[in-house]
């Protein structure tokens, strides 16, 4: 591989030198092994996402990890252009605005409380499995009407589908494409039910959307139900990690946020901006596109860089500085205009209690790690682990 290799172990553990090089070198730069073009800098990316004549969601698979159910790969809100992309949003966009997620704030609050009282009665723990990852499993499974007894299935096919998309070869692929096979059965069962048995819940509205004309397909249905599953845990997952082990490498901050409680939205913010959960997003050229100095070859994947753009000193003073009182409007961990990413408002919500209540909990327990393990992604990025134990004097 080439001095660009974007799988390279280094730059998984820590990609911000490789952005900041790329950003350094070129508006976009040709990278190692996938030939995908990276856009690292703020105004350049900001440029490209506003350019949805030149560079096109549509067609673009590494984003939905490609053909997954047999063949077949429906349009969603992030795998499309307009007049696709406004005809299905439009379906669930009042599910996800200020004032409905705001009723969602006492069940977050009770099953971020419930969690923790769980992982208080451990000696030992790990944050991202005890926490992290069940918070925003069980809150988008309950908004699309999947059943408690399926939540642990449905954190494993929402693995399955980030291996996938992260470029899976050979008979881990298969073996993948398997396990996404019987989501898919799961969630046609679930969709033909809810024809039946119409229900208030995600999967239900977007059903009962089937019944106006040109409004939304089965598969496309099948296909929404596919990408909440993967935005509506994930990003918050990494999210909610990532800012955890960002206070705790900053005590400084950490120590101000308790004082300062009022601070939480703004860290929510800063966390978003220096984690950026998801690192970025992807393009297909329509034309040979101009970014800066550089063309793109029409036909070309582009990976518009969210973290790097996050990251750049141009945009931000001192960007690698995690600080929860920094003014970081304008940051693009949620993207851009038109594919503004739907769920920001829940994400939100869901960090902000999880971080507000994990705080006392910080005091009783000191990290048990000595490295940080990532996800196996390069394109989303959090803690794949985060083990504790208990203080001696919170265990007395």
């Amino acid at each position: 591989m080439g001095r660009h290799d974007i799988l390279a172990p280094e730059v998984r553990d820590d990609p911000y030198p490789f952005y900041a090089r790329l950003r350094d070198e070129a508006a976009a730069v040709q990278v190692d092994p996938f030939g995908l073009w990276i856009v690292t800098g703020y105004d350049d990316v900001v440029d490209v996402l506003k350019r949805t004549d030149e560079f096109s969601s549509t067609g673009n698979q590494r984003t939905t990890g490609g053909e997954l159910f047999g063949g077949m790969t429906p349009a969603t809100i992030i795998t499309s252009d307009n007049p696709t992309h406004d005809r299905l949003r439009s379906i669930l966009h009042k599910r996800f605005t200020p004032r409905r997620v705001s009723t969602l704030q006492a069940r977050v609050e009770d099953l971020t409380q419930g969690l923790l009282r769980d992982i208080r009665h451990q000696r030992e723990f790990d944050l991202v499995t005890d926490f992290t990852i069940p918070l925003p499993v069980i809150v988008i499974a309950e908004m699309l009407g999947i059943e408690s007894a399926r939540f642990e299935d449905f954190k494993i096919w929402s693995n399955a589908l980030m291996l996938l998309m992260n470029g899976a070869e050979g008979e881990e692929e298969q073996a993948l494409r398997a396990v996404m096979g019987e989501f898919a059965q799961y969630l046609m069962g679930m969709a033909d039910h809810r024809r039946s048995h119409p229900a208030e819940d995600l999967i239900g509205t977007l059903v009962d959307a089937e019944k106006e004309a040109d409004r939304i397909s089965a598969p496309e249905v099948l296909g929404y139900c596919v990408l909440l599953l993967a935005a509506g845990n994930e990003t918050t997952t990494n999210l909610i990690g990532g800012m955890t082990l960002a206070l705790l490498q900053n005590p400084e901050q950490l120590s101000l946020l308790r004082s300062r409680p009022e601070l939480i939205e703004n860290a929510v913010e800063e966390g978003l901006r220096y984690c950026s959960p998801v690192q970025g997003l992807f393009r297909k050229t329509l034309c040979d596109a101009r970014v800066g100095e550089v063309t793109i070859p029409e036909g070309s994947e582009v990976m518009v860089c969210y973290a790097a753009a996050n990251r750049d000193p141009s945009r931000f003073d001192n960007p690698n500085q995690f600080d929860i009182t920094r003014h970081c409007k304008g940051h693009l961990a949620f993207g851009l205009g038109l594919h503004f990413c739907l769920g920001a408002n829940l994400a939100r919500r869901e960090a902000r209690v999880a971080i507000e209540r994990l705080l006392p909990l910080l005091e009783d327990v000191e990290p048990t790690f000595d490295r940080v393990e990532w996800v196996d992604s390069w394109f989303l990025r959090g803690p794949r682990s985060l083990p504790f134990r208990r203080l001696d004097r919170a265990a007395a």
